[in-house]
């Protein structure tokens, strides 16, 4: 008797992801197993409970934002300014719309156990960290792109946090709107970075 197919855990993961974030979180158990291909139970046998599966199914890598220091700084002086922060705010953007969901979970439920409590906490910590030192590298590259007179003078630390600011309450607006969401996200940001530096102006030289 041949033996019943067994589907990894990172099926199930990406099933349990894609539900999340076209329903919310209050998308049933039962519903991610049957789209999934197992029963019920192998979901509880797995990740024990539904909270565990959600945070499993939406665990945002913390180091995304490493990159973006150097991505920023291969393109100072080289390509038209807007370019790379039309990139950099598309990759906001992107893992916003998976960070929020976690968040609103995290914010919405108490944890299963003072451990669970202090590791939402560790990350959520780290994710700020991480979302700051992205704010940083956007400074840096807009400073830089001044000094070459490219850009006029501007509070580049507000600019950035600006930027980022209206990527976060754009996808905040994505998610809360839910299955209603029909934004195009790299429109967006491309008119939110032509916006931010038509105010800033070329640096007249």
């Amino acid at each position: 008797m041949a033996r019943p197919v067994s589907i990894p855990d990172e099926v199930i993961l990406e099933t349990a992801r894609d539900l999340f974030l076209e329903r919310g979180s209050d998308v049933p158990t039962s519903e991610i197993a049957a789209r999934a291909g197992v029963s019920h139970g192998i979901i509880f046998k797995r990740f024990k409970t539904k909270r565990a599966l959600f945070n499993a199914a939406m665990n945002v890598a913390t180091d995304w934002d490493k990159a973006l220091p150097a991505r920023l700084s291969a393109n100072i002086g080289k390509k038209a300014v807007e370019t790379p922060l039309i990139e950099v705010g598309n990759l906001f953007v992107e893992k916003f719309l998976v960070l929020i969901p976690t968040l609103m979970m995290s914010w919405s439920t108490r944890p299963e156990s003072p451990t669970q409590e202090k590791l939402e906490m560790r990350n959520n910590r780290n994710r700020a960290a991480h979302s700051l030192q992205a704010v940083k590298a956007i400074t840096k590259y807009l400073e830089a792109e001044h000094k070459l007179g490219r850009i006029g003078k501007a509070d580049f630390d507000v600019v950035a946090q600006a930027f980022v600011g209206a990527l976060w309450y754009h996808s905040f607006l994505q998610v809360t709107l839910g299955g209603k969401r029909q934004a195009n996200h790299r429109l967006y940001v491309t008119r939110l970075v032509r916006l931010l530096l038509s105010g800033i102006g070329t640096g007249g030289r």
